[in-house]
C-alpha cells in the first residue's frame, strides 16, 4: 500500500512539473507574439517634409508659395476603386497600385478623391513653377533634405533647425496589414514652420524685373536701393528649373551661372567714373573739346562712333552722344591712377560678400604698366581694355552718382526670424561713405537726365516717372567667326536710376551680345522702372 502511494505521488509530481513547463513555454511564446504584434501595430507614413522659410524684405515668402494635391492611400479595394474612377473622370494620370500592401502617397493634379482609405492633403512645394530669384535661392540635394546651392546652402544649418513633417499613422494587424476599421491619425510635427531667413529682395520688384527680362537669352538685371546698397532684385538669364535640374545640366547657355554676379566688359557706363575723377580733380564741366571723329594717342587711333565727329562739345553733350574721344581727352587729363583709385573706392575690383560662400566675382582694373601707357589710359577712359565689372558693381557706381556721392556696400540678407513676422537678428548694414562731392554728383545727374530725353537713352525713358541713365555697347574682342569684324560679341548695357528728382533705385540691365545698349537694354530698363513705379503708386 505504501509503495503504491509513493508511485501515485511520483506520477502526480511529474504531471504537475510537465504542466508547469508547458505553462512557462506558453507564456514565453505569448510575450514573443505580443512583442511582434506591438511592433507591427502601427505604420507611420511621411506625407511631406518642410524646412525653414526664405522671405523677402517684407516677410513675403520666396519659397513654398505653391501647393500640390497629395493622397495618402491605405491599400483596399475601396481606395483603389475611388482612385481609378477619379482618374477616368478627370483625366488625372493617377496610377494606383493593386499590389502594394503598405500605405503610400500618390500625387494628384485635378482630382479630389473622397473615399474610405484615402486622405487628401495640400502639401507645399519648395519651389514654384516660375520660381523667383532661383540663382539666389539655390536648390536642394536629391533627397530634398539639405541645400546644395545659393541661400539654401549658405544657411542650411539654420534652415534645418525649422525642419517639419506631416505624417499619417495607421493601425496594423499582427501580420502587418492595415486595419480598415481604424481611423488614421494625422501627425503635424512642425510642418510649415515659419522660422527662417529674410533677404533684402522685394518680391514685387523681383517679379517685375524677371518679367522684363523674360525674352533675353543671356543677360542680367539688378535693382539696388541707392541709399544703402540693398539688392531689391537680381535676375540672371537663362534661369534653371529647381524642380527639374537635370534638364539644365547640358544647356549650352549655362543656366546655372549667375550672370548678375559675373564680370563683363562694361564699355561706356564706366565713363561716369572717368568724368567723376576728372571733375573731382578740377576738370571744368564746360571745358570745351572738339571731336573730329577720332583721336590719336601715341600712334593708336581711337575712333568715335560718329566718324564725322561731333564738333565742339562739353561734358553734358559728350554724355548724351557718348563721345569716346572726349572721354579719352578727359581721362588723359586726370590720369589713369586717379581713375582707378576712385573706381576702387566705389567698389570696382573687389568681390562683394553677400552671404556665407555667396560672393560676386571681383572684376578687373588695369594696373602697373597698362596705366603707364597713354593708350592703356585711353582704353580705360571709355570702359574698354582689361577693365571688367559685374552688374552689381555697375549698380554701386550708379548708386554713388545718384545719392550725392556716397559709395554703398551691396547687401542681400536682411536678417533672421523665428515667426515670419519679426527679426530676432538683423545683418550688418554698412554706412555709405562719401567718395565724390555733391557738386560732382549733381553735374553727372544733370547729364544723365538730359541723356534720357535728348541723347542715346531715349528708348529707356520711362513713361510713369523720371530717370537718368547711360547706355553702353561694350566690345569684347571675341568673335563668333574669327576674322569677321561684324561677328564681334558686343554686350548691351543700360545703367540708370529713378526718380530723377529724389533717386530711390539704381537699375542695371545687361544683355550678352545685345549689340546696342540704347536699342536693346534701354527698353528693358524702361519696363522695369515703369513696373516698379506702377506698383508703388497703388
Amino acid at each position: 500500500m505504501g509503495k503504491r502511494a509513493v508511485m501515485i505521488y511520483a506520477v502526480l509530481v511529474l504531471m504537475f512539473t510537465g504542466m508547469l513547463c508547458r505553462f512557462y513555454a506558453l507564456s514565453v511564446a505569448s510575450d514573443t507574439l505580443a512583442q511582434a504584434a506591438n511592433g507591427q501595430s502601427a505604420y507611420l507614413l511621411e506625407v511631406a517634409h518642410s524646412r525653414g522659410m526664405i522671405y523677402d524684405c517684407e516677410f513675403c515668402p520666396l519659397v513654398a508659395t505653391e501647393t500640390q494635391k497629395l493622397a495618402a492611400v491605405m491599400p483596399s479595394p475601396d481606395a483603389y476603386g475611388a482612385l481609378a474612377q477619379a482618374a477616368q473622370e478627370t483625366g488625372d494620370p493617377i496610377q494606383p497600385d493593386r499590389e502594394v500592401t503598405k500605405p503610400y502617397t500618390i500625387p494628384l493634379e485635378e482630382a479630389e478623391v473622397y473615399s474610405k482609405g484615402v486622405e487628401m492633403f495640400d502639401v507645399k512645394m519648395r519651389y514654384s513653377s516660375n520660381q523667383l530669384a532661383p540663382h539666389l535661392i539655390g536648390y536642394l540635394s536629391p533627397d530634398q533634405m539639405d541645400g546644395t546651392a545659393g541661400i539654401e546652402l549658405a544657411y542650411n544649418d539654420l534652415l534645418r533647425q525649422y525642419d517639419g513633417s506631416l505624417k499619417v499613422r495607421y493601425t496594423m494587424d499582427a501580420v502587418g496589414k492595415p486595419l480598415e476599421s481604424s481611423v488614421p491619425e494625422i501627425i503635424n510635427d512642425g510642418y510649415g514652420n515659419a522660422g527662417g531667413v529674410a533677404l533684402t529682395i522685394d518680391r514685387e520688384i523681383q517679379q517685375i524685373a524677371q518679367q522684363a527680362m523674360a525674352g533675353v537669352e543671356k543677360g542680367a538685371a539688378v535693382v539696388m536701393d541707392v541709399s544703402n546698397g540693398d539688392i531689391k532684385a537680381s535676375v540672371s538669364m537663362p534661369a534653371y528649373d529647381a524642380n527639374h535640374l537635370a534638364e539644365s545640366l547640358h544647356d549650352p547657355n549655362s543656366p546655372f551661372v549667375n550672370r548678375a554676379f559675373s564680370q563683363y566688359n562694361v564699355g561706356s557706363t564706366f565713363k561716369l567714373v572717368t568724368a567723376a575723377a576728372a571733375l573731382e580733380n578740377g576738370y571744368g564741366r564746360f571745358a570745351p573739346y572738339t571731336c573730329e571723329g577720332y583721336t590719336d594717342v601715341d600712334g593708336h587711333i581711337f575712333y568715335c562712333h560718329w566718324r564725322t565727329g561731333h564738333g565742339a562739345i562739353d561734358l553734358k553733350k559728350a554724355m548724351e552722344v557718348s563721345c569716346n574721344p572726349y572721354f579719352i581727352h578727359m581721362g588723359l587729363s586726370v590720369g589713369g591712377k586717379k581713375i582707378v583709385s576712385l573706381a576702387r573706392e566705389i567698389g570696382f575690383g573687389r568681390a562683394a560678400e553677400l552671404a556665407p560662400d555667396i560672393r560676386t566675382q571681383t572684376g578687373t582694373l588695369p594696373e602697373g604698366n597698362e596705366l603707364e601707357l597713354d593708350a592703356g589710359v585711353a582704353n580705360l577712359s571709355f570702359g574698354q581694355g582689361s577693365l571688367t565689372a559685374t552688374p552689381i558693381q555697375i549698380a554701386q557706381m550708379i548708386s554713388t552718382v545718384a545719392n550725392g556721392g556716397y559709395a554703398v556696400t551691396p547687401r542681400l540678407v536682411e536678417g533672421f526670424t523665428d515667426d515670419g513676422e519679426s527679426f530676432y537678428e538683423k545683418t550688418i548694414s554698412y554706412t555709405p561713405h562719401q567718395v565724390i562731392s555733391e557738386y560732382t554728383s549733381n553735374v553727372l545727374r544733370e547729364a544723365l537726365e538730359a541723356n534720357m530725353t535728348e541723347g542715346s537713352g531715349k528708348l529707356a525713358n520711362p513713361f510713369r516717372t523720371t530717370a537718368g541713365g547711360k547706355t553702353a555697347s561694350a566690345q569684347t574682342g571675341i568673335y563668333q567667326t574669327p576674322g569677321e569684324e561684324d561677328s564681334e560679341i558686343v554686350h548691351a548695357w543700360f545703367a540708370g536710376y529713378f526718380p530723377a528728382e529724389q533717386p530711390r533705385y539704381a537699375v542695371v540691365v545687361l544683355v550678352e551680345d545685345g549689340k546696342s545698349g540704347g536699342d536693346v537694354a534701354g527698353p528693358i530698363f524702361k519696363r522695369i522702372v515703369d513696373g516698379i513705379s506702377l506698383v508703388e503708386e497703388l
